[in-house]
């Protein structure tokens, strides 16, 4: 399969997949799997609230989906921008270009999040998922 076809089937996924986010809220559906880690433990992981804050994002509510994951409203712009890069300029080598200490310190991120969102204490108790 040549590169342009590659790119173009994966253009179509993510745009399907966002216009599917766009059209349909996570919370009021049956098909969109919950996370397990909060079924299973009660407890929000660092991803948790990342596809309502997506749909949100799609809608046009940054405030609603800040609310939602602030990590994926800081994240998403940059995966976009290196994701596109990488498909259609072949800009970067991600396996080669990323430092380890960015991989680490992106780990220490998400299990600070994923702490800190949990604890019953203002203003930590506001990077939970909630509705504004």
């Amino acid at each position: 399969m040549r590169c342009g076809l590659k790119n173009l089937i994966v253009v179509v996924l993510v745009g399907a997949a966002a216009f599917f986010l766009w059209m349909v809220h996570p919370e009021e559906n049956g098909f969109i799997p919950r996370c397990l880690f909060l079924q299973g433990t009660g407890f929000h992981c660092p991803g948790c609230g990342s596809l309502r804050a997506i749909h949100y994002l799609l809608q046009g509510e940054l405030a609603q989906a800040w609310a939602m994951n602030p990590l994926t409203v800081l994240l998403l712009p940059v995966l976009l921008v290196v994701a596109s890069a990488e498909l259609f300029f072949h800009r970067y080598d991600l396996a080669h270009r990323i430092r380890p200490r960015w991989i680490w310190l992106l780990l220490v991120v998400f299990l600070l999040l994923g702490v800190l969102r949990n604890l019953p204490v203002y203003p930590f108790s506001l990077l939970a998922p909630h509705h504004v």
